[in-house]
């Protein structure tokens, strides 16, 4: 456990387990998919199939024991999360989306697909067989520009490189994560414009709001 203090505030970051899940829905649902560019662009929140498949999938992300939340000294406040998980060559398996399903979840899941099969970050770096994925990074509203997010990412790399794990991996759909990531030294490989992404009839998926134009992947080699 990592006690963070500051001018303003004091947290510790602490491991997330099947305990939290509960809290760590409320959080992403109050925050996360409020703000989250492909989330809500799509107003995934809105529709009761998408939130259910949603949460089911942080569920899973907790299972890998490697995921971190932000807890405030003061108050046991549940601060901010990053859920990760964990990607071998061998065994490696993307639970993205099928371009026959209609949902907004799965939407987004698709654009996935293709940025991480065009990535094909594996492919790229051949004697890499294990990598950390940051999944989902997030900061509860009133607690943003005071660390959290950095010290999480810290915490992370830290695992990461005491499991011994050679990359990480980040697909960054929000213009801040990319720039958080990029402070640690990150490496942009893939990029793709939402105004570039369109549907069969050739319209535009994501509608984002700008600075949120591009999608992008960054890694970090260990």
């Amino acid at each position: 456990m990592d006690e963070i203090k500051n001018n303003k505030v004091s947290f510790n970051i602490v491991p997330i387990t099947d305990n939290d899940k509960q809290i760590i829905q409320n959080s992403l649902r109050q925050y996360f998919l409020h703000d989250e560019p492909l989330s809500a662009s799509l107003g995934l929140i809105k529709e009761k199939e998408s939130l259910l498949e949603f949460e089911n999938s942080c569920t899973r992300l907790i299972k890998y024991g490697v995921s971190f939340m932000a807890i405030s000294v003061e108050t046991g406040e549940m601060m901010g999360a990053a859920l990760n998980s964990t990607v071998c060559r061998s065994n490696e398996i993307k639970q993205y989306g099928d371009e026959n399903k209609s949902s907004k979840y799965n939407d987004i899941l698709v654009i996935l697909d293709k940025a991480g099969r065009e990535t094909d970050v594996f492919g790229q770096y051949p004697n890499i067989d294990r990598m950390m994925e940051l999944k989902i990074i997030t900061v509860n509203e009133e607690y943003r520009r005071l660390g959290i997010c950095k010290a999480l990412i810290k915490k992370s790399k830290e695992l990461a490189l005491e499991l011994g794990y050679q990359i990480m991996y980040v697909e960054c759909s929000s213009h801040f994560t990319a720039k958080a990531v990029e402070r640690f030294g990150f490496q942009c490989i893939y990029s793709l414009s939402y105004s570039d992404y369109v549907n069969k009839q050739g319209e535009v998926v994501f509608k984002t709001q700008p600075p949120h134009t591009i999608l992008k992947i960054y890694v970090l080699l260990l």
